[in-house]
């Protein structure tokens, strides 16, 4: 095991998640959790792929513009998470899934830091996606708004990110969301419609900035 993730580790919160979703399976340890990581609500359900030591990592590593003393992620589950393959989801990151939400994460998924995923409907992630600091994917509006009749015009949307999805830093990703395969999302844009483009960078306010760019693979 990598030093580094030996000393940020949570030996009771890793065994206290392993064992509530997996039961005696949960033994190999195929989720880490740091110790700067808050199990807010365990409940729920989890499914892993395999379950192979270390494959998900709940709140490790750091970035030079946060203090990681101080940076809490929070794993708060009334809902179904798919971890397919692994995953990372970095220091002070918060999953939020409420009851009847779903969240599936692709294979080598990442979080680089402090980014949020709210989920009461459904979130798919596709393989190597990559989550800058500061972004936050929301299917829901939390609040009802109402016509004149009092129907509820903002129900909750399903958001698909497909493979190889870069999402720069401080985005917002919104409810209804797809962002096909190969995409660029640019830093700080507010993302609210679905997109049919691939290999493009797509920002500001759901705008097509670039069209027949290339990004490196996640390794």
């Amino acid at each position: 095991m990598n030093f580094k993730i030996l000393r940020e580790l949570s030996v009771i919160k890793t065994l206290r998640f392993n064992w509530r979703y997996f039961k005696w399976k949960g033994f190999k340890l195929p989720v880490f959790v740091s110790k700067n990581f808050l199990l807010k609500n365990t409940g729920g359900k989890v499914e892993v792929s395999e379950y192979k030591t270390g494959l998900i990592k709940l709140g490790f590593g750091s970035i030079g513009i946060f203090d990681k003393r101080y940076d809490k992620g929070i794993w708060e589950n009334s809902g179904h998470v798919i971890f397919s393959g692994r995953s990372d989801i970095g220091l002070g990151s918060k999953v939020s899934i409420g009851r009847g939400g779903e969240v599936c994460f692709g294979d080598r998924f990442s979080i680089t830091a402090k980014s949020e995923i709210i989920c009461n409907k459904e979130i798919v992630f596709g393989d190597n996606v990559l989550i800058s600091w500061d972004c936050l994917l929301m299917d829901t509006d939390w609040h009802d708004i109402y016509d004149k009749d009092r129907n509820i015009t903002n129900f909750d949307a399903k958001i698909i990110i497909g493979d190889h999805v870069w999402i720069g830093c401080r985005s917002t990703i919104l409810k209804g969301v797809i962002i096909p395969s190969n995409n660029v999302i640019a830093a700080n844009s507010t993302i609210s419609k679905e997109f049919k483009v691939t290999d493009s960078i797509i920002g500001g306010a759901n705008k097509v900035l670039k069209e027949n760019i290339r990004w490196g693979d996640i390794q």
